[in-house]
């Protein structure tokens, strides 16, 4: 067993490229999704893109409505899989691994949120949102405009009944509860 993991992490040191962040050719918008069949529960929502909001869960569909109403959130979407957006990481057994957010949010000053709505914690999770923090990190840099990442418990959504999306997000912020 010591000599399996000694060899896997020679391995991986061998195989592992670092390379630096660059912008690559936008082709590719979210309103160009082609349609796809669901039978995920739907919003009608009138902040997004789409005309229909399919959601994984009921936490989804809550947030989404939540989202569509928020008066400091000018736009939204649920991102579909189909649309092919992912921020790699690397999981507990160093594997390279794709993490697909929930949701990205635009603000009316610009700025944007890559949002996870979360109702069960396992081990992967921090390293989703380290991931998805660096995402962000790089995005400001190489773009010049403002992203951030939250992640949002259900419980402590269900607890906060918050008003705008600013206040939800200081609340996380200022109790820790942000992963």
């Amino acid at each position: 067993m010591i000599v399996s993991k000694l060899f896997e992490k020679m391995l991986r040191e061998m195989v592992v490229e670092e390379k630096l962040p660059q912008i690559e050719a936008i082709d590719k918008f979210l309103s160009q999704t082609p349609p796809y069949p669901t039978s995920k529960k739907i919003l009608d929502a009138k902040k997004s893109v789409f005309n229909y909001t399919p959601c994984d869960n009921d936490f989804e569909l809550s947030f989404a409505k939540y989202l569509d109403k928020a008066d400091d959130i000018e736009a939204f979407s649920k991102l579909p899989e189909q649309f092919g957006f992912c921020i790699q990481y690397t999981d507990t057994r160093a594997n390279i691994r794709n993490y697909y957010p929930d949701f990205i949010a635009r603000m009316p000053d610009g700025g944007h949120w890559l949002i996870e709505t979360k109702g069960r914690e396992d081990i992967e999770v921090a390293m989703k949102d380290a991931a998805a923090r660096h995402w962000c990190d790089t995005a400001n840099e190489l773009t010049g405009q403002n992203w951030s990442y939250v992640k949002v418990s259900q419980k402590e959504y269900e607890n906060l009944h918050p008003q705008s999306f600013e206040e939800l997000v200081a609340v996380i912020n200022a109790e820790g509860l942000f992963g």
